[in-house]
C-alpha cells in the first residue's frame, strides 16, 4: 500500500509535504480533502495564506505527533507537546489550531 501525501503551503510560500492520514487529524483539512466540491480535494494542496511558515511547520509537527501517540496505551508516558512550542508563537499557534480544528 502506497502512502498518499498532501502539500500544505504557508502564506510566506513554505511548502510542507505531509501524509494524508496525519493531515486528516485536522477537522478543517479533513473537510477540504473529503468534499469533492473543494478545489483542495482534487489538487491535494492546502493553502494557509494567513499563516506563517513557522506556524504551519509547528502545526504539521503536531499532526504527526497526534497520529504517533493516538493509540498509546494507558500508563505509557507521552512526551509533552507544549514543550516544543516557543512562547512567542503560542497565541498565534492556538488561533491557527482553532481554525484548523486540531
Amino acid at each position: 500500500m502506497s502512502e498518499e501525501f498532501i502539500t500544505i503551503v504557508s502564506g510566506d510560500g513554505f511548502q510542507f509535504i505531509i501524509d494524508k492520514e496525519a493531515a486528516m487529524g485536522s477537522g478543517t483539512i479533513k473537510t477540504m480533502l473529503s468534499d469533492p466540491d473543494w478545489l483542495e480535494a482534487g489538487q491535494k494542496v492546502i493553502n494557509l495564506s494567513e499563516q506563517s511558515g513557522e506556524i504551519v511547520e509547528k502545526f504539521c509537527e503536531y499532526l504527526l505527533y497526534k497520529r504517533e501517540y493516538a493509540n498509546t496505551k494507558a500508563g505509557k508516558p507521552i512526551p509533552e507537546f507544549a514543550e516544543r512550542i516557543r512562547p512567542e508563537i503560542a497565541l498565534e499557534l492556538l488561533m491557527a489550531a482553532d481554525y484548523l480544528e486540531s
